[in-house]
């Protein structure tokens, strides 16, 4: 980088960072500003916004601060050392402590402080709220019971990751409390994250990585907010990603040298026992094992027995709990039309918040002459396939793509070394094939007319995936990174003529790295919006509360319904009814019951699970008093159902008149054919809330 360059850069970081670090204080400092941000949240939603506004506003300052004295620091003492810096990425192990201290810096405290909080006195840990349903699974394992849903006998497979479910029962058989089995869950994910990275950089060298591309590619792992926000929640998501990675590192170096090992496939057996539907995975990698090996046979061999462990698996499955497959499967992917729709739609918001990474590993890969290249990248769209094929996900960052993850980004950034020696030098000579403002200025032109096309086609494809769950129709910062691409090119293009050649003493070096920024910042990164991750989300905090005023107000033979059939349910220690199904054999086994497009979401039947079950206690999806005219609205969708019981002939005789008048963010109703009925008044919540509160009810 020549020196102009660098001390252009210097001065832009530092401004920028000194712009921040302003807006923070202001913020922290500032009451007026942040009553200014509270009134416009209040326009925005039509309403007085909540509480914990405040408190998201003063994280968004301090992250505003953080966020401004970082790039001060990397404009006013990085830069300087450009070269000794520089020189420091190419080493894997420097890339190797950098990524553990980030993970440790950055993921830790999310799962330390974004997934706990103190209630009646103790601090709670919990997982995201379908983990929680493994949990309940995994204790009632350690308990004696069996892999059961509840403690009657009845026999129903409601978790689909058996070795995981497994490894938590073993954690239940610590002499811990139950307030922090979820936090051993927590450090093991951030564990296999921490073993993921050199799996990576190893991955990345054995595909003829370049020093930077291990580094890009390592940076696009600890920067994403999708993997950390996985990783973070307590699914089986992290192990799956680290498995796959390794078994794919493993069947190229294995190819290699010519050496197949048999424990290779016992991992790749493993997928399917991590995550049932992993079983797609595992044979995307039987058959690139087969593809890059010259000794087929070998393979075809070491295949067959590995195929012994989910063979197993199955046949477990049919003697334990009679069927073929999971009970999730019947309900998410069975008896629902929208199911390829909602896949579609699931892969166009992915795509648009990964344009550049899928572009650059697509065509990177489609121009290289590396076999083995192509054939991820055939896993790659082969798996892609089968996620719109099955609808998709209904959980926000994507969590059916974070195991391919680190190989997308991987084949992204080999993809901008290919092109950039493909393009800049021919391959006799190494000669420039066209002039550097040349090829800057078609640079910067297809930028331009590229961003231009899409804002265009913006109103069409937030149309097209409005209804995906990845937590926003079009991304905002995806928008804005086609205004900044746009102004960027058309810089590009204009100084291409002639001054920005004598600007940079290596062109080519320097198009690697735009092209690399471009496959980084266009993925949902860690920053902004770092700390709302820090912050616990309301729902988890008011699940895991109710579920303890349920054991500490009910009975032990209580039976509850409720949609959230984790952290209420776990917490609750109750006969359990599922309303949505995922451990209910009669709801997963019908036809849609809605038009909404979330699977797992849109099959239930309350004459059945209310009028037939008769719980005794119900947690409807809303506070009162209600407005019916939005629960008219909220009958439809893809949260129906949250309507649908309001309006539910059963529900409304029976449990609507009778709720538990204590304040949480959900109601409990208590129906009337329960003998709790006389005790709903009597209830205690003040031994799950803090003193202060307790001392001003009473």
């Amino acid at each position: 980088m020549s020196r102009s360059v660098r001390e252009y850069l210097q001065h832009a970081l530092i401004a920028a960072g000194g712009s921040l670090v302003v807006i923070g204080l202001l913020i922290v400092m500032n009451s007026g500003l942040t009553e200014w941000v509270l009134s416009l949240v209040a326009v925005w939603k039509g309403k007085p916004p909540a509480p914990h506004w405040l408190v998201k506003i003063h994280a968004i300052g301090i992250e505003a601060l953080v966020s401004g004295i970082a790039l001060v620091a990397l404009g006013w003492v990085a830069l300087p050392r450009w070269n000794w810096l520089a020189a420091l990425a190419q080493q894997d192990s420097v890339v190797l402590t950098v990524a553990l201290l980030a993970i440790g810096g950055l993921w830790l405290p999310v799962a330390l402080i974004g997934h706990s909080a103190v209630i009646g006195g103790e601090r709670y840990w919990w997982l995201d709220d379908d983990a929680m349903i493994s949990m309940r699974y995994a204790r009632h394992l350690a308990q004696g019971a069996g892999l059961v849903w509840n403690l009657d006998g009845e026999r129903v497979e409601g978790y689909t990751n058996l070795l995981w479910t497994l490894y938590m029962a073993l954690v239940h058989l610590l002499p811990i409390p139950v307030a922090q089995t979820s936090l051993i869950i927590l450090l093991t994910n951030i564990t296999l994250a921490v073993a993921t990275v050199p799996i990576i950089i190893r991955f990345v060298r054995a595909l003829g990585g370049s020093p930077l591309v291990v580094a890009a590619t390592v940076l696009g792992f600890v920067l994403n907010k999708n993997v950390m926000a996985w990783t973070t929640s307590g699914f089986e998501t992290t192990l799956l990603m680290w498995l796959f990675l390794l078994a794919a590192y493993r069947i190229i170096t294995e190819a290699q040298q010519r050496m197949p090992r048999l424990f290779t496939f016992v991992i790749i057996a493993l997928l399917s026992l991590v995550r049932s539907d992993a079983v797609i995975l595992s044979v995307l990698l039987y058959a690139l094992a087969v593809w890059l090996n010259s000794n087929r046979m070998l393979i075809i061999g070491y295949a067959a027995l590995s195929l012994a462990l989910p063979i197993a698996h199955v046949l477990f499955r049919a003697l334990y709990y009679g069927d073929v497959l999971p009970n999730t499967a019947y309900l998410k992917v069975f008896g629902w039309e929208g199911a390829l729709l909602a896949g579609f739609r699931y892969f166009a918001a992915f795509a648009m918040h990964y344009p550049f990474a899928l572009g650059f590993a697509l065509i990177g890969s489609l121009l290289t002459k590396d076999k083995v290249r192509r054939a991820l990248l055939a896993v790659v769209l082969a798996y892609v396939a089968y996620v719109i094929y099955v609808g998709g996900d209904a959980f926000p960052n994507f969590r059916f793509f974070i195991p391919i993850l680190p190989l997308i980004l991987a084949l992204a950034f080999l993809g901008v070394q290919s092109l950039i020696r493909t393009v800049w030098t021919t391959p006799v000579q190494g000669e420039q094939l066209f002039a550097p403002r040349t090829i800057l200025l078609a640079v910067g032109l297809s930028v331009v007319v590229s961003g231009v096309t899409m804002a265009a086609l913006a109103p069409m494809i937030d149309l097209l995936v409005a209804r995906a769950q990845s937590g926003s129709a079009i991304n905002q910062w995806f928008v804005f990174i086609i205004g900044v691409s746009a102004l960027a090119g058309s810089v590009a293009a204009f100084f291409g003529r002639n001054a920005l050649q004598r600007m940079l003493l290596q062109p080519a070096v320097a198009f690697r790295l735009w092209f690399g920024l471009l496959c980084l910042i266009g993925t949902p990164l860690l920053v902004p919006g770092y700390s709302w991750f820090l912050l616990p989300y309301e729902a988890d905090v008011g699940n895991v509360t109710i579920g303890l005023l349920l054991k500490r107000n009910t009975p032990p033979t209580s039976k509850v319904a409720d949609f959230w059939a984790g952290s209420v349910f776990y917490f609750s220690e109750r006969y359990a009814i599922d309303l949505l199904g995922k451990s209910d054999r009669h709801i997963a086994r019908l036809p849609a019951a809605s038009s909404g497009t979330m699977p797992g979401h849109n099959k239930f039947d309350f004459d059945y699970s209310l009028g037939v079950l008769q719980p005794d206690f119900v947690v409807a999806n809303y506070a009162l008093p209600v407005n019916e005219a939005m629960l008219r609205q909220l009958a439809t969708g893809d949260v129906a159902f949250t309507g649908q019981l309001y309006f539910n002939r059963v529900f409304q005789q029976h449990c609507l008149p009778y709720p538990i008048p204590i304040n949480t963010w959900r109601t409990i109703f208590v129906c009337d054919w329960s003998e709790q009925i006389s005790e709903r008044h009597d209830w205690d919540a003040c031994s799950i809330t803090t003193a202060g509160n307790c001392a001003a009810e009473r």
